[in-house]
């Protein structure tokens, strides 16, 4: 079962996957550093997994974000799991 997110880990994860630093969030939310690697630690143990490529995954399936058709175009797998399930996912 995936855990919820509260609003702030929302806001922290929608400005993460809009490409986002952790310095602009810091900046942008009136939160310290060590505040936002925090919330960004829980949403990954929350939703179980280990890399930012795992979170990227997780965040399409759980509708935080979506692809555009184009987006896909010249896109290929590699040698590494996670961008070869982020492949298999998307293709």
């Amino acid at each position: 079962m995936i855990k919820s997110l509260s609003k702030r880990e929302e806001q922290v994860l929608k400005l993460l996957l809009a490409e986002y630093s952790q310095v602009e969030i810091c900046q942008l939310l009136e939160l310290s550093y060590s505040r936002v690697s925090d919330i960004k630690r829980i949403v990954m143990q929350k939703w179980n997994v280990e890399t930012m490529i795992s979170l990227v995954i997780k965040s399409i399936k759980m509708g935080y974000l979506e692809l555009e058709e184009d987006s896909l175009e010249g896109l290929e797998p590699h040698v590494f799991k996670e961008q070869e399930v982020l492949y298999k996912y998307i293709a």
